[in-house]
């Protein structure tokens, strides 16, 4: 059903603009500009107000940001997008370093078969976790260079390789081992062992391993041992928490107690 929204001169011509540039997000500073450039007075986050109560912005948490509702939606729906606050807080915060890590940046590569129930920002030392996400976000303390982080579909998340050096520093940070271990063990193509050993470079000997191992479990053997030639393990790595069971790997010399259980026969190491 097609709900009528009211649209008068001046709306029609912010309206237009917004669709003309493809705005997904609406800030104040954004609204400021397009009422200037389409000559349109008065106080932008008035205005902004005003469009939300006649249904072409949408309410969201992360204060001075609108989600814009297009007219092509029939009506004042939302888009659905479950990454929308994420995108409001870059909007806002430009400077802001969130970006998506761990099963977020699993299922947005592709990676991942199912959407994690919580979705996973990484946040520098220093860097804020937003009161918009609190709830169904959760963050994890994993600081990444740019050589690590890509442009998903507009989302800054970590790469291929940088999702990979996450999971080898932090892997009980990846709260579905079953979904992990299923897409490691069918997932050998789009990391670059070079750009692994890069990021691996200045880390402890543990991450080291562990990265050695999930690309052992990948099938990639070759990759695995040259990660490690510089620094051959010497002592025994964690996958996982300390507990008796799991499966031990002389390579790595990794004791995997995290995905061990969900492991295909003969499969990885």
């Amino acid at each position: 059903m097609t709900v009528a929204r009211v649209i008068t001169r001046s709306v029609s011509l912010i309206v237009e603009q917004f669709e003309l540039d493809g705005d997904v997000i609406v800030t104040v500073e954004r609204m400021a500009a397009v009422m200037a450039q389409v000559g349109v007075a008065g106080d932008p986050r008035q205005r902004a107000y005003e469009l939300q109560r006649d249904g072409w912005l949408g309410k969201l948490r992360t204060r001075g940001a609108w989600e814009f509702l297009p007219g092509a939606r029939g009506g004042a729906y939302g888009s659905g997008d479950r990454f929308i606050e994420f995108r409001a807080q870059h909007a806002v915060d430009p400077g802001w370093g969130g970006v998506l890590a761990m099963e977020s940046a699993a299922s947005v590569l592709g990676l991942a078969q199912r959407i994690p129930e919580q979705e996973v920002v990484a946040l520098g030392a220093g860097t804020l976790f937003p009161k918009a996400l609190a709830g169904q976000w959760r963050y994890v303390r994993v600081d990444m260079p740019a050589e690590a982080i890509a442009d998903v579909n507009g989302l800054r998340s970590w790469s291929f390789d940088g999702l990979l050096v996450g999971i080898a520093t932090r892997p009980s940070a990846y709260r579905d081992a079953a979904g992990l271990a299923q897409w490691i063990e069918t997932s050998a193509e789009g990391f670059d062992e070079v750009i692994i050993k890069r990021l691996l470079s200045g880390a402890p000997d543990t991450v080291r391993q562990r990265a050695a191992y999930v690309l052992l479990l990948m099938g990639r053997e070759d990759s695995a041992r040259w990660v490690l030639e510089d620094v051959p393990p010497q002592v025994s790595a964690w996958f996982g928490p300390r507990q008796p069971g799991g499966r031990y790997d002389p390579l790595t010399k990794v004791n995997d107690t995290l995905l061990a259980p969900y492991l295909g026969a003969g499969g990885g190491a």
